[in-house]
């Protein structure tokens, strides 16, 4: 893992003495005894701390939080690792040994291990920044925790709602961040103590090349090592960790593969596959992101739909921790941890994960309407209403105090936003995110199938789309200022030996650096579109071979961005250089007064210019926003106008948006220039320049400020009617194919009440034949039917045959049964008609016997009920036989068969099933099929319990835009109902529906009534 160098040094220490001393007699005077020889070992080892890993742990922020830093051995047990706080190239450490030189190397590696950080902590931020060995690869295991009591360890609330109570009302405070309004509720923005332990598992890869050829990748981190990692610690990382932890324990391999499949297990556990896609860019790795404290967003945190989602899924368990009947924020991590890691949250067996799980859905569901509601300031009455319904508020003042914290809460949240750029879009994203966490966590279909796969591919594309527009716009940005800086860095090169040269030359930095400013705040958003693009690349890699061009496109995207990032940061850079240099010329030539009139002057004509530069485009704003207000949306050529008048607005808003800040640049660098006129100047003049400079900056920047959040407002309503227009444009689009598919549902020829009434008849006479044959005796042949003289019938008692002929119509049924303990099972087929002629073909096997094995076969379950042809089943309350079956009380009718109707020009051939509670009171039948080329589903329901009967009928045409026709009637009455389809992902209705002289009347939302005659749905005698 460690380089290691080498050095041996062994010592020979034997001397031969020889004296010739004449003159001395002693015999021993020549005697020397030798000692043996001495081998000391050294070993050295030379290592790199280049590879970092940082992060933030929030759940809110964790304050002086100990991190603990591991990788996990083979038995899915923590193992101690080697890392540094700060970066560190030949780090050399040496050890001695006189027993061996594999002794001394140890000794020197374990001097390696030894020197790692003595303690480790968070920043007020819950920040953490290591450097790890640059040889390090495999499982890192990162924990983060806090305690209640012996240390300075602290969690921050970031709950609208609040996060519990204080044991002890801490004293009021507003020190270093430790706000605290001194009473015993941990409100939002407080710091309290608890034990929690937050973790994550990164997988870190082996380093692909030498870090000096590498250079610096910024893909992951701040740029700062020579490898890079981001691992935030939030509550999903640490349900992730869980899931790797105990894989890795079982023999698993922790590897990218396997975090992807954790992160995307996590959130669809907690959040549901439809809101989950919305984080799709951290499916591939959850740590990636996530990590946003609500009461302090910080540099290149991020607001989109998918952060939003997790950030008030988490900040709700804290206030479910904080209302301390489902135990502490620890315990609900593990709670979570463990039921995700078995697939079941929602539907979890375990009795305090439902509780759990529900407590959790009412928590997101306050959090979701309050942020909501005060951010769009829509329906706030509303939301704290049911927000207090909630939490069993009843008390007003109660209610009222809640409100009052909560609105202040997220008006900070927005308040922060704002401030790092991050408000653009922040009311729509606000009720996307309440309508996708109405039901959060997943029941069934909780697998990510190939259908899920595409939509975070859609997902992904979408995102990378906006992020190109955006870097676009950058980049032009930074390419201008380059341009600019090498002018100026032009100037200063062909000299600055005389007055003239250095007074254009300082007044040239001074211009170039009103900009600073700016291309800071597009490092932050560059950063922020860095990190986003990193994760959207991780997630696109594990979508395997069919997205290879999503992930080369993310992976493009990830460079230009990193590459503009740079230009930046360069720039920036660039920008200093020149101020520096402008400064020591200046100096040198005692200008600084000169230099500062001169800024005065150039400062107060550029403010004079952006000040009018922006009242120009507050006219223009304002001429567009009165089509806005304008616009109607009750005709498709209206609703095309609005959409013109919202996109023509936006641009507008945009534009004053961006004069806006210029002014404010200009204002700015205005106030700086009359400050440092002011703070030399000794002539009155002069003074005064500086006072009227700094007045006029002030109302600049309040004029700046005001035209800004007149923009905001602006761009929220024409994005509004933007997409209103929009969906009223697309809406009424479909509105023509749904007008179409009502035609279409001319040819639905089986979806007659009579049609539907035969097939629940002939169940009829089916049901009460049989329980005349049961009175008549054992078997009989070409019986008359005393119900119904038009039937003869044959049957056998002890096999249950019954055979069915009209005389009259010439219908006829054959009928096979079996008794299955509490269930009376028959196969059946024929030809019957309806009473206006329609002839039903029930196809059945030539063989009854293996007809009626198949059917029980389906009853069963053993083989679907598609692979067996006509079918009825009669449950029982009692297990019944032969002889008490007719007598034994019906509990439920279930029937489906393979038909054919024979009916006039159109006919069907399909599939028919039938349910009810009694073949003669309630019951449905669905028919699924052909008719005419139409591909439709269609629902009948007859309720027989009413002095009329009730009729209901659905039809569903498989066009692929879900249209859907209801209707309804009482026996004799006119049918009503409505048009329906699919819009948004919505069922929606397009139009109501009323019987008319043989057929409908149909008026569309787009107030057109359209008459359909000759319709066979409907029964041909009203």
């Amino acid at each position: 893992m460690a380089k290691r160098i080498i050095k041996f040094t062994p010592i020979a220490a034997s001397v031969a003495l020889t004296l010739g001393l004449t003159g001395c007699g002693s015999d021993n005077d020549n005697n020397y005894n030798k000692p043996d020889p001495v081998t000391v070992y050294k070993g050295e080892v030379s290592t790199n701390f280049n590879t970092q890993v940082s992060g933030k742990a929030v759940k809110g922020s964790l304050k002086n939080a100990v991190v603990t830093v591991s990788t996990v051995d083979d038995s899915g047990e923590p193992v101690p690792v080697t890392y540094r706080l700060e970066a560190a190239s030949d780090a050399s450490y040496t050890a001695e040994s006189t027993t061996s030189q594999a002794d001394a190397d140890a000794k020197a590696q374990a001097m390696v291990a030894a020197a790692n950080p003595t303690e480790t902590m968070t920043s007020i931020t819950g920040a953490y920044n290591i450097y790890l060995e640059d040889g390090f690869t495999g499982a890192l295991y990162i924990t983060v925790s806090t305690s209640k009591e012996d240390d300075d360890s602290m969690v921050k609330c970031d709950s609208f709602t609040g996060c519990g109570s204080y044991d002890e009302a801490p004293a009021a405070s507003e020190d270093a961040g430790m706000i605290n309004n001194g009473d015993t509720a941990i409100d939002f923005g407080e710091w309290y103590k608890d034990d929690l332990e937050l973790q994550v598992v990164k997988f870190i890869k082996a380093p692909v090349a030498p870090a000096s050829a590498r250079g610096i990748n910024f893909a992951e981190g701040d740029g700062s090592g020579a490898q890079q990692y981001f691992a935030n610690v939030t509550l999903y990382t640490s349900i992730a960790a869980k899931i790797l932890l105990d894989g890795a324990k079982d023999g698993s391999t922790v590897s990218d593969e396997a975090v992807a499949a954790a992160s995307l297990k996590t959130l669809i556990q907690i959040l549901g596959p439809d809101t989950a896609i919305k984080a799709a860019s951290l499916l591939g790795d959850i740590s990636l992101g996530g990590a946003v404290d609500f009461s302090d967003i910080g540099e290149g945190d991020s607001l989109d739909a998918g952060t939003l989602a997790l950030v008030q899924t988490a900040v709700s368990l804290q206030s479910v921790a904080g209302a301390g009947a489902n135990g502490s924020l620890k315990d609900l991590i593990a709670s979570l941890s463990a039921a995700v890691k078995e697939g079941k949250v929602s539907n979890s067996d375990n009795e305090i994960v439902q509780k759990i799980a529900a407590e959790l859905q009412k928590a997101v569901e306050n959090t979701s309407l309050i942020f909501a509601a005060v951010v769009t300031g829509e329906g706030i009455d509303e939301a704290f209403t049911k927000v207090a319904e909630n939490l069993g508020i009843t008390d007003p003042d109660e209610i009222a105090k809640l409100k009052d914290k909560a609105t202040k809460a997220v008006e900070d949240v927005q308040a922060k936003a704002k401030e790092k750029g991050l408000d653009k879009d922040l009311n729509e994203t606000a009720k996307e995110v309440k309508k996708a966490l109405e039901k959060i966590g997943c029941e069934d279909n909780c697998d990510a199938g190939d259908d899920f796969v595409a939509k975070v591919a859609a997902e992904l594309e979408s995102q990378i789309t906006t992020i190109t527009s955006a870097l676009a716009t950058a980049t032009t940005s930074v390419s201008k200022g380059v341009t600019e800086l090498n002018t100026v860095k032009e100037l200063g090169d062909a000299g600055l030996d005389t007055t003239d040269k250095v007074l254009a030359y300082s007044s040239a930095v001074f211009t170039l650096s009103g900009n600073k400013v700016a291309y800071s705040q597009l490092q932050v958003e560059l950063s922020a579109a860095l990190n986003s693009a990193t994760s959207i690349a991780s997630t696109a890699a594990g979508l395997g071979d069919e997205y290879q061009q999503l992930t080369d496109k993310s992976d493009v995207l990830v460079n230009a961005i990193t590459a503009q990032l740079s230009a930046v940061v360069t720039l920036i850079k660039g920008i200093a250089e020149e101020e520096a240099r402008s400064n020591e010329a200046v100096a040198a030539f005692e200008l600084a007064l000169d230099v500062a009139k001169n800024n005065a002057s150039v400062a107060n004509a550029s403010l004079g210019s952006a000040d009018s530069a922006a009242m120009v485009a507050q006219a223009d704003l304002s001429t567009a926003m009165m089509a806005v207000d304008a616009a109607m949306l009750d005709t498709k050529e209206n609703a095309v106008a609005a959409l013109a008048s919202a996109q023509s607005a936006i641009i507008q808003a945009m534009a004053l948006s961006t004069k806006a800040n210029e002014l404010a640049s200009a204002a700015g660098q205005a106030e700086t220039a009359a400050a440092s006129l002011a703070a030399i100047a000794s002539e009155e003049i002069d003074k005064t320049m500086a006072a009227e400079l700094s007045a006029a900056a002030k109302l600049s920047t309040a004029f700046a400020t005001e035209l800004a959040d007149k923009a905001a407002t602006a761009l929220t309503t024409a994005t509004t009617l933007e997409t209103n227009a929009k969906s009223t444009i697309a809406k009424f689009e479909l509105l023509v194919k749904v007008k179409a598919g009502t035609e279409q549902a001319r040819s639905a020829t089986l979806i007659t009440k009579t049609g539907g009434q035969a097939l629940f008849d002939i169940s009829e006479v089916i049901y009460d034949v049989l329980t005349e044959a049961w009175d008549y005796g054992d078997e009989g042949v070409d019986v008359v039917s005393t119900r119904y003289p038009a039937w003869t019938y044959s049957f056998d008692k002890d096999d249950l045959e019954l055979d069915l002929m009209n005389t009259v119509t010439g219908e006829k049924v054959t009928v096979n049964g079996s008794i299955n303990n509490k269930a009376l099972i028959f196969a059946f087929g024929g030809m019957i008609k309806s009473e206006d002629g329609a002839v039903i073909k029930i196809e059945t096997l030539a063989n009854m016997s293996d007809a009626l094995e198949d059917c029980v076969d389906a009853y069963y379950g053993v083989i679907s009920t598609e692979q067996s042809d006509s079918c009825l089943a009669i449950d029982f309350e009692e297990e019944v036989n032969s002889d008490t079956a007719i007598d034994g009380t019906v509990l439920a009718v279930n029937g489906w068969s393979r038909v054919e109707i024979i009916d006039g020009d159109s006919g069907f051939v399909g599939t028919l099933s039938l349910a009810g509670t009694d073949s003669s009171s309630i019951a449905a039948i669905t028919a699924s099929g052909l008719t005419s080329g139409l591909n439709f589903t269609a629902t009948i329901s007859i309720d027989g319990n009413y002095q009329e009967d009730l009729y209901g009928l659905e039809i569903q045409l498989h066009n692929g835009f879900g249209y859907e026709l209801f209707i309804g009637a009482r026996d004799g009455e006119d049918f009503s109902g409505s048009v329906n389809a699919n819009f948004n992902n919505m069922i929606t209705e397009f139009g109501q529906v009323t019987e008319i002289t043989n057929g409908i009347s149909v008026k569309y939302y787009d107030g057109e009534v359209i008459d359909y005659t000759d319709i066979t749905f409907l029964d041909s005698s009203k």
